[in-house]
């Protein structure tokens, strides 16, 4: 018998099509059961309050605020199961996958993929088939205990088999907020099955994570780390789409 949270018999939800008080009602469980769980780390995780903000405006605010959607996917009694959350900066034109959860009982059913292609399908419609989607994960060098470094290399390769692939140079994201550091990850394109993309120009992923920055209240330059990272930038023509690290593991 089919399991009820195979991706299937999930339903989709945009929460910037539902309601206001059922919008925040299932953002509320979706932080709960789902996102929180997912993301314990607080210092890569981002307040789901922020999401709300910007669905419930009545007009989308200018940039450097993105555009955002939240999919969530809802099994037979309404409870959120799993959710993306995309995001695209205009100025810059590339949309960012930010979060990506799947309660724990539900992985390896499928539900990661159909998750991305609702991502992307919302950027399509928003932005446009050329609009590149990144979307960011930790690396396995910064894992504390073999745990962890199991997670990061099964997330990896997942992530791989979905399309995702790294691109070459040193990221460091953006504070999410003033009381938190920046912090080392990988930041990802996801590509379409035979999308023949090898870079992105590297002077389109610096305007975008000044816009990022900017949208977060974050500032670039203050962090010796962040502010590196741009200096590299500027000194690129392209960023090559390389395979993740553990993705090349066998």
């Amino acid at each position: 018998m089919r399991s009820e949270h195979a991706s299937a018999a999930l339903r989709a939800v945009e929460l910037s099509r539902e309601s206001t008080p059922r919008r925040h009602a299932l953002m509320e469980a979706y932080a709960r059961d789902v996102y929180i769980p997912a993301f314990p780390d607080a210092v890569i995780r981002e307040d789901p309050r922020y999401w709300v903000n910007l669905l419930d405006a009545a007009e989308p605010p200018p940039p450097p605020q993105p555009r955002i959607e939240v999919v969530l996917l809802l099994d037979s009694d309404d409870r959120p199961v799993a959710g993306v959350t995309i995001e695209y900066y205009r100025t810059a034109r590339v949309g960012l996958l930010t979060y990506i959860a799947v309660a724990e009982d539900a992985r390896g059913k499928g539900i990661g993929r159909r998750l991305i292609g609702a991502a992307r399908d919302w950027l399509d419609r928003t932005a446009d088939a050329d609009t590149p989607m990144l979307a960011e994960t930790e690396r396995y060098q910064d894992a504390h205990d073999d745990d962890e470094r199991a997670e990061t290399d099964l997330r990896q390769k997942r992530l791989a088999g979905l399309g995702a692939r790294m691109l070459d140079f040193d990221y460091v994201m953006p504070p999410l907020r003033p009381d938190l550091p920046p912090y080392r990850l990988h930041l990802m394109c996801f590509l379409r099955k035979d999308e023949g993309r090898t870079a992105l120009p590297a002077a389109q992923v610096a305007a975008f994570l000044r816009e990022l920055a900017a949208a977060l209240g974050a500032d670039l330059a203050a962090h010796e780390d962040t502010a590196g990272m741009m200096v590299a930038l500027a000194a690129r023509s392209d960023l090559h789409l390389l395979p993740l690290p553990r993705a090349r593991e066998r």
